[in-house]
């Protein structure tokens, strides 16, 4: 019980650092945010910061792991023996009402003007698609390894149209706006009726 409580302790205060980081990044820009600024708003030593965090940058970048992470915990698809597409497309509408989609669209937009960003946002990225596709496979229950392999198809196609469409440039820059990525729910419907169907 003493160790739950110590991670949950942990878990609260990494969110917090996040949350001020990118706070504190998106109202004064990154050149302007040191790792200082960021435990003087959360009250906490730099040495609790580093336990956490390597910089600013992956600090920002937890913020989605954060919130799709809380997504992913409340969600349950309607039907989870519906199919693998029909439990992934649930999966990504549970993730845009919740918020994920809007939070990677603004990580994203300041990634795209501080470079240096890209690899801990990537590797937030990458961090979701590995724990979506557990989650899923929770939901659909134990599989062979042919639903699997299949599950990883799907999930690696989700993961790169998403990871793509939000570093783009062309990307939706309304940072109110929590859309899809463009074409997903195209590619969803390509999956699970063909490419070659009309």
């Amino acid at each position: 019980m003493g160790q739950g409580l110590r991670e949950r302790k942990r878990a609260a205060l990494e969110r917090e650092l996040a949350i001020a980081a990118l706070t504190l990044v998106e109202s004064r820009g990154f050149s302007s945010v040191t790792v200082d600024d960021i435990v003087a708003m959360s009250g906490v030593s730099r040495r609790t910061f580093s336990n956490h965090f390597a910089c600013k940058e992956d600090a920002v970048a937890a913020v989605v792991l954060h919130r799709a992470g809380d997504a992913l915990e409340s969600w349950r698809p309607a039907s989870p023996h519906d199919g693998l597409v029909p439990v992934v497309r649930s999966l990504i509408a549970h993730q845009r009402r919740s918020g994920t989609f809007a939070t990677m669209a603004a990580v994203s937009r300041l990634a795209r003007d501080h470079h240096q960003l890209v690899p801990y946002l990537r590797e937030a990225q990458w961090s979701l698609w590995t724990m979506a596709g557990a989650r899923v496979l929770d939901e659909v229950g134990d599989t062979d390894d042919r639903s699997r392999a299949e599950l990883t198809a799907l999930m690696g196609a989700v993961f790169g149209v998403v990871t793509s469409s939000f570093l783009s440039t062309s990307s939706n820059s309304d940072p109110e706006v929590p859309v899809a990525p463009p074409h997903l729910e195209h590619i969803l419907t390509r999956l699970e009726h063909g490419f070659m169907t009309p």
